[in-house]
């Protein structure tokens, strides 16, 4: 039995075999044939994405008396022994206890109930000589198959470098496994999210660390060029705050107590002479809330495009391959990937560091000397 037996095309209304090449909207989990696919242009049911009408795997398709797991090693099954499976809510597969993403569609998947690992069984033992675990490498016999999401002979989860894109899968032209090289650290966060943005074109997916921390996550990243601009604008923007208040604002108080300097305030808001300082400043924390929010909806789809230029950049010196067609240079390829992607802490310690220094500069020039 493969994953898709008894299932049908909408497009073209045949049975899909096991020879079929078959792909799956990212948005629902339907599959069609890949010339069906190549033939609308999207998805049969794209129309009813979002809607309650929206296409969802049944629990058995057509002609198939059980569709839950198979054996081990099978499309669609979760390997023999595994106590029970998390199915995938969007294309139905199962998947084993703890995979965070799935391994067919690369949906993240609900939580994880960690209590069952205690209820594990254990390995039954026929020879007193044999180690306490399966064999590795075996079909059917390991927990740890080597497949995407699931985890190893010792119960830890297994982070799937690719969170799900199947592999040989291009983005934007380029093999997920090279972006994934390149991303290094949570590529698994990341490889999905490129996914679905190359299948559907949209260039927004929220990004807390692109929102609250943007310009060190940018360099964090290593997009030095948005990241310094944004930096030196929130070095600035530091400037301006400590100037305002310290020439404008501050003398104008009444210091000799906590009480007395909030009362003075309070009067001198109340009097509007404070009134274009205050909207200064208040502007300029707009501004800044304004490229925070921004960055986190397009910070994905910025570093998909920063990452796809570069690996591009990187196979072309290295004189790899096209994506298609991996060469004799791949694990050359792969080196160079890493070496130039990733992350750099360092960068963000150097950008902190800058922040820091300038804020305790601007106070000792405008508000120490109070």
């Amino acid at each position: 039995m493969f994953f898709y037996e008894g299932y049908i095309c909408p497009v073209c209304g045949k049975k899909f075999q096991e020879s079929d090449d078959i792909v799956a909207c990212p948005e629902c989990g339907a599959p069609h044939h890949r010339e069906c696919w190549k033939q609308e242009g999207h998805c049969h049911f794209a129309a009813d994405h979002g809607t309650p009408r929206q296409w969802r795997r049944p629990e058995e398709p057509s002609g198939v008396p059980d569709h839950g797991p198979s054996a081990a090693g099978q499309p669609g099954g979760a390997p023999a022994g595994a106590a029970q499976g998390r199915v995938c809510p969007r294309c139905g597969k199962t998947n084993l206890e703890y995979a965070e993403f799935c391994s067919y569609c690369g949906q993240e998947l609900p939580p994880a109930d960690w209590q069952s690992a205690r209820q594990a069984p254990p390995y039954q033992q026929t020879n007193p000589q044999q180690p306490p675990y399966p064999p590795y490498g075996q079909q059917g016999n390991s927990y740890y198959p080597g497949s995407y999401g699931e985890y190893s002979p010792f119960r830890m989860p297994v982070v799937d470098p690719l969170g799900g894109v199947p592999q040989g899968e291009s983005i934007d032209g380029e093999r997920a496994e090279d972006l994934a090289a390149f991303v290094g650290p949570n590529s698994a966060y990341y490889l999905p999210r490129f996914y679905k943005m190359a299948k559907t074109g949209s260039r927004l997916s929220w990004n807390w660390p692109a929102f609250l921390i943007t310009p060190y996550w940018l360099l964090y990243r290593k997009q030095y060029l948005a990241g310094g601009i944004l930096l030196a604008l929130e070095v600035v923007k530091t400037f301006l705050n400590a100037f305002i208040l310290g020439s404008y604002i501050y003398p104008q108080l009444d210091m000799s107590s906590t009480a007395a300097m909030y009362q003075s305030m309070f009067t001198l808001i109340q009097s509007g002479r404070l009134t274009l300082y205050v909207l200064i400043l208040s502007l300029l924390s707009l501004i800044s809330l304004l490229i925070h929010v921004l960055f986190g909806l397009i910070g994905n789809s910025l570093y998909r495009r920063d990452a796809v230029k570069k690996v591009k950049a990187i196979r072309e010196k290295q004189g790899g391959a096209a994506p298609s067609q991996p060469g004799m240079q791949d694990g050359y390829l792969r080196q160079a990937l890493v070496q130039g992607g990733g992350v750099s802490l360092i960068m963000v310690a150097v950008s902190a560091g800058i922040v820091w220094f300038a804020q305790i500069l601007f106070q000792a020039l405008f508000m120490y000397s109070l």
